[in-house]
């Protein structure tokens, strides 16, 4: 049981903050075996709350593992909070900032209609932040109902102003910072322009600080984290959430003035992914704070499920000699590992009659021959039911030196398998993927950029339409360029096209959205942008539009056109006899003209393919 310090520190001015975060509700809530696995892990961190009768719990982001989560996960969060946080107990803590201003409501524990005896304060992450129309989160959602009071969300990406949220309890006087998720690129600018504002109360040496993040903590190229030297000196204490591996460690502090503030790393409360960082044992924590002391205390989870993780390079253990089955050979090597594993295993349960009984185990193998590598699934089946994944209990890589030995050969495909396997998310392994390629196999219209960003929107969103909106953005920006250009030979054509994916590859975030966007009134319809439009496209691509336009207008304005060109290809296209058409001039195809039409089908034809890929032909990597 943890306790108030046996010093001079007083229950009534010691101040309980149960810190947790990622705790990704709803993740595999599908699945037969770990379907259950997030909700018990929060019910415990709930529970936890109410034993060591803490003032407040302090959530680091991605509360649910979707932006848009399931009715059922829905349910079972709401069902969870009010099970354990609602009640008559009174809060001693008092709030005195602008409720309005931190939470846009009033704080739920001082609503006349709600009684709260455990307050849940949360950020949100990159997994729940907000999407779709007015950018409402699954914490809105919470917050409007009484049961979260979500804090620390910011729109307005030119600038960022971090208002604390001020509470007091007894002598102890904590200012709390929140700041959800936004993109690590955008955020890291912004730090480097100066334009990250963190208010301080007037008489700032009387609060304890402390701010809660959900970013990239860990280097993942340049601008893509956030270093903690951008952070301001004046913090005392910093929870990172969104990193997943725990480095959660018992402190008894006392900040001086030249010292710079502490990071606490709370990780998740469930693996969702078979990496080695999620295999470190998962906690919660105590923060207590008293003035400018505190004490920050481990917890170790006991309803976790045990993960155990081990890596193997089959070079460097005995196999025997080199015989015709040596894939049999390494098959049974390796099932021997697997139930070492599961033994192991067995050692990390905690007797806690919610535990998961089943086991995740994973081994990352390395081999050296084509000879030792086999079907994953199939091996996987032997373990059904004495662990939680036997579809992917194994992940094969080919070891370094055999990789840089086909480099040498000049061997295109295991370069870029060698290259993307050491890529730490999907926009990493896209990038480098595309890095990878040769001049001639890479995009020509396409960016990069936006496509890793849509591919991003996709897996964290499960935004199903974002691919066709980038793509066709990039149409109409592609098409728009080529109008705008002098261009009229089929090389020109293609340079054109060039520079203008070079502006898109170079231009940062905002930039990039502006130069896709200004060409979203380029759609078929009767603007004045596409009324230009039709009169340098060729006589056949003229027609096409006159026709969709005629078609939008319906049959009795088709029928008023008169005797046009447009009338007398349609009736040529519907009576089998058509009466010869009048004669009209002849319009002479220009090489600008040919190119245009050349360029328009080749982007048609470009989006029709991108747009037919699925999904499941983007791998991720451990």
């Amino acid at each position: 049981m943890v306790g108030i310090d046996p010093g001079s520190w007083s229950a009534d001015d010691t101040m309980r903050i149960l810190i947790a975060s990622d705790i990704h509700l709803g993740y595999l809530e599908n699945d037969a075996v770990r379907g259950e696995d997030s909700f018990i892990a929060f019910e415990e961190v709930l529970s936890l709350a109410v034993q060591y009768d803490a003032d407040l719990i302090l959530l680091g982001g991605d509360l649910f593992d979707h932006a848009k989560p399931s009715p059922a996960c829905m349910f079972k969060c709401t069902q969870l909070i009010r099970k354990y946080c609602l009640g008559d107990k009174p809060i001693s803590v008092e709030l005195l900032s602008d409720q309005f201003v931190n939470f846009s409501r009033v704080v739920n524990y001082e609503d006349p209609n709600l009684n709260v005896s455990y307050p849940i304060l949360s950020i949100h992450g990159n997994h729940d932040d907000p999407v779709g129309q007015s950018s409402i989160s699954s914490l809105d959602i919470l917050s409007i109902t009484g049961l979260v009071n979500y804090f620390g969300k910011w729109s307005d990406y030119t600038h960022v102003r971090i208002t604390p949220v001020l509470m007091q309890k007894g002598s102890t006087k904590l200012a709390l910072y929140g700041l959800s998720h936004l993109k690590d690129q955008r955020l890291s600018r912004l730090f480097a322009e100066k334009k990250v504002e963190i208010e301080r109360p007037d008489d700032g040496n009387d609060w304890f600080n402390l701010l809660t993040l959900h970013q990239n903590r860990a280097d993942r190229g340049p601008s893509n984290y956030i270093r903690e030297d951008v952070l301001p000196s004046f913090l005392d204490l910093v929870v990172w959430g969104h990193e997943h591996d725990c480095q959660l460690y018992e402190m008894k502090e006392n900040k001086t003035e030249n010292e710079r503030f502490f990071v606490v790393q709370p990780g998740s409360t469930v693996a969702t992914s078979l990496a080695s960082g999620e295999a470190l044992p998962k906690h919660c924590a105590l923060l207590q704070i008293h003035n400018s002391d505190y004490i920050l205390t481990p917890i170790p989870l006991k309803t976790v499920r045990p993960f155990i993780f081990k890596t193997i390079v089959l070079s460097e253990e005995d196999l025997g000699s080199k015989q015709v089955n040596e894939n049999e050979k390494v098959q049974e090597f390796l099932k021997s590992k697997i139930n070492e594993a599961i033994s192991e295993a067995e050692k990390l349960r905690s007797g806690d009659p919610k535990q998961p009984t089943l086991p995740l185990v994973r081994l990352s193998v390395f081999y050296e021959r084509e000879e030792q590598d086999f079907n994953r699934v199939r091996f996987g089946q032997n373990f059904n039911g004495l662990v939680a994944n036997p579809n992917d209990i194994l992940i094969m890589k080919k070891e370094k030196k055999i990789r840089e030995r086909k480099e040498q050969i000049n061997n295109e495909d295991n370069h870029i398998s060698g290259v993307a396997a050491e890529a730490v998310d999907v926009e990493s392994l896209l990038r480098t993927y595309f890095e990878s390629l040769p001049p001639e196999r890479n995009l020509q219209v396409l960016s990069v950029r936006a496509v890793t960003d849509a591919v991003r929107e996709f897996t964290l969103k499960h935004d199903d339409d974002v691919f066709r909106r980038v793509f066709e953005a990039h149409k109409r920006r592609c098409v728009a360029a080529l109008l705008e250009s002098t261009a009229e030979k089929v090389d020109e054509v293609e340079e054109r096209l060039r520079i203008c994916k070079q502006e898109l590859d170079a231009a940062d975030d905002d930039q990039l959205r502006t130069l896709i966007d200004t060409t979203a009134a380029l759609k078929v319809n009767n603007t004045p942008t596409m009324k230009r439009a039709v009169v340098v496209l060729s006589s056949d691509d003229e027609a096409k539009v006159e026709e969709a336009m005629a078609r939008g207008r319906g049959r009795g304005a088709r029928g008023a056109r008169g005797r046009g060109r447009g009338r007398g290809r349609s009736r040529a296209r519907a009576d089998p006899d058509p009466p010869p058409p009048e004669p009209a001039p002849e319009r002479r195809t220009t090489p600008r003209r040919s190119a245009a039409q050349k360029s328009a089908t080749w982007l048609q034809s470009l989006a029709t393919t991108r747009r037919r890929r699925e999904s499941s032909d983007i791998e991720d990597s451990d």
